[in-house]
């Protein structure tokens, strides 16, 4: 856990593009909330092996959204089935499932569609606000991160001196 706040704010510290950090944030949502063999999932991680995404960021907002989706996946899979089931949808659905595309995604599975659904609403909203954040952080809460004792302790050892030398 402490692993992944050093990296997390390893990130946030850094000099990387802010609209790279969010774009990591968003993608890192919907990849965490997609089902384990969804093949929305794979397009995810094409989409951050050839864009500039910040990486280190993605597996660290992966881990932690993973953490949140799998509590909210009750409340996603009873919303799946509502919609699966709602009358004047399922036609739609049926139509869909029946084509390769909606075959690869799985969209007759109630949590595999919810979790589409509501990460591809929400990618925008999420990248936006992953600016906002990151840019606050870095104005504002970045000063106070570095003067608690446990960075300042952290920063004057020599481990931390050769890091800095090397990265």
């Amino acid at each position: 856990m402490l692993n992944i706040i050093a990296k997390l704010l390893k990130v946030l510290n850094s000099e990387a593009s802010p609209r790279g950090i969010a774009w990591s944030i968003a993608l890192a949502f919907l990849f965490a909330a997609l089902p384990m063999f969804s093949a929305a999932k794979w397009v995810v991680i094409l989409i951050v092996a050839v864009t500039r995404v910040n990486l280190s960021s993605f597996i660290v907002f992966s881990a932690l959204f993973a953490l949140i989706a799998w509590l909210f996946d009750p409340l996603l899979n009873d919303l799946g089935l509502w919609l699966l089931t709602m009358p004047a949808l399922q036609s739609f659905w049926l139509s869909v499932s029946n084509t390769a595309f909606g075959e690869a995604l799985a969209i007759n599975n109630t949590l595999a569609l919810t979790t589409l659904l509501v990460g591809l609403i929400s990618l925008v909203p999420l990248y936006f606000a992953g600016i906002q954040f990151v840019r606050f952080y870095r104005v504002k809460l970045m000063p106070r991160v570095n003067q608690w004792r446990i960075v300042t302790a952290l920063k004057s050892t020599k481990l931390y001196q050769i890091y800095q030398s090397i990265a």
